[in-house]
């Protein structure tokens, strides 16, 4: 039975941010105009600065011993592996840590940092919300076919676990407004898709062959050659996009 998560007031012409916040890793698709004009869903492509190209980067994220955000990412893990005992020790290192903010029995303890510092997760969520917002807004500002976009253009759209329950709805809808995604006049303009539902949307559009194509290899992350943007590819992720032209 398909479950409504949130009313979302859009159609079919809207342009979308799709955020994949995953326990391990994150990224984002995106288009910046309809499919009926011929848009196509892009997703963000992630370096580690040593020559590693994905399609997510790690869900890890650093801020000061002020608890002001520094980096998310690649750049947060080596920023904090390479910082000495003693200034790592006053520095907020977060990750893997999805799961202890949708567990009750965590629910509003704080979460607990490498150097067992805590935060609250609320902050330590909005935050990376931000993030990702703005990283995928100057990305869409330097595409050929962006322009001067504002969070307010688009529909966003954030993947969550089957086991989704009100309260962590609520938490999450703070956060997004928190980190600047909608307002409270615009949060229908925020959408919750089920994960398990968005893998299946993906797996339904892979060729009846298997998940190699004859545009793909192996050593490609799905992203078929010469068809991106330096910094994009048009699969990955897309299915969080796909599966949102499908439910409207």
């Amino acid at each position: 039975m398909k479950q409504v998560l949130v009313d979302v007031k859009a159609g079919p012409d809207s342009l979308i941010i799709s955020i994949d916040f995953g326990s391990g890793f994150s990224g984002y698709a995106f288009n910046v105009k309809p499919r009926q004009e011929g848009g196509e869903t892009q997703i963000k492509r992630w370096s580690d600065g040593l020559g590693l190209d994905t399609p997510k980067t790690p869900t890890c994220i650093l801020f000061d011993e002020h608890g002001e955000f520094m980096k998310f990412g690649y750049e947060a893990k080596t920023a904090f592996n390479n910082m000495r005992g003693g200034e790592a020790e006053k520095h907020y290192f977060f990750e893997r840590f999805k799961t202890d903010v949708f567990s009750r029995d965590y629910w509003r303890r704080g979460i607990k940092a490498a150097n067992e510092k805590k935060m609250t997760e609320l902050q330590v969520f909005t935050e990376v919300l931000r993030f990702l917002k703005d990283d995928a807004l100057k990305t869409i500002r330097s595409h050929p076919e962006g322009g001067e976009f504002t969070a307010d253009d688009f529909t966003w759209v954030l993947t969550v676990p089957d086991t989704l329950d009100y309260s962590t709805k609520q938490f999450i809808i703070k956060s997004a407004v928190q980190a600047g995604l909608v307002t409270d006049a615009t949060k229908d303009k925020l959408m919750f898709v089920l994960e398990s539902e968005a893998a299946l949307t993906w797996c339904l559009k892979l060729q009846p062959d298997g998940f190699i194509t004859q545009n793909h290899s192996r050593d490609s992350q799905d992203q078929p050659a010469g068809a991106a943007e330096p910094g994009t590819s048009w699969n990955g992720t897309e299915w969080i996009c796909n599966v949102w032209q499908t439910n409207i």
